[in-house]
């Protein structure tokens, strides 16, 4: 099981040289991925990766759930309707439901998930300051303290963590939030 870990630094500086101490863990042990940067709002910030709504919202969790409850709905449409002269036919109809009403319910779980922001998170990127980011940094769960304690000395203050479940399945490769602006930490 993985954790993704999200972080307040007080400016572009700190969270550039926490961002330099991550990239040689990218391959080692830790397995981390990231790290993604977030500004006000949840904005991306300019000369950061920025995160990804996966990251920000209960995308992942309400496709899960919405494969989950369409996929048992087709099975039982499957049986009420479905052809059943023979038991290849029947398997064929019980296959095609679970598998069509499951991608369909993956697809209207993820988006109904993603109109839910995880909550600390915005609540956090709603009381930063001029210049502060937010870092979001995934790591193996047996690893996350040492990640914490090394992002800690420079800087970082912890927001929140959560599990994240099946960590490879996205939808998409953006990595920007879409809609919105990356957000500049120079002030005009």
């Amino acid at each position: 099981m993985r954790t993704l870990l999200c972080l307040r630094f007080k400016n572009a500086d700190s969270a550039r040289k926490g961002w330099e101490k991550l990239l040689p863990l990218l391959r080692a042990p830790a397995y981390v991925t990231g790290p993604w940067f977030l500004g006000r709002s949840l904005r991306p910030v300019e000369g950061f990766p920025g995160a990804d709504t996966t990251h920000t919202t209960f995308r992942h969790e309400g496709s899960i759930a919405g494969y989950a409850a369409f996929a048992i709905l087709g099975l039982v449409l499957a049986g009420y309707y479905g052809d059943h002269s023979a038991p290849l036919s029947g398997l064929f109809t019980y296959g095609l439901g679970f598998v069509a009403f499951g991608v369909c319910g993956w697809l209207l779980g993820a988006l109904f998930g993603a109109t839910f922001a995880r909550q600390r998170l915005a609540r956090a990127a709603a009381l930063l300051s001029q210049g502060e980011l937010i870092m979001i940094v995934g790591c193996k769960s047996s690893e996350k303290e040492a990640i914490k304690t090394l992002l800690y000395d420079l800087g970082g203050v912890g927001i929140d963590e959560y599990g994240d479940f099946l960590p490879h399945l996205r939808f998409g490769k953006g990595h920007a939030i879409a809609g919105h602006q990356p957000v500049s930490l120079i002030s005009r």
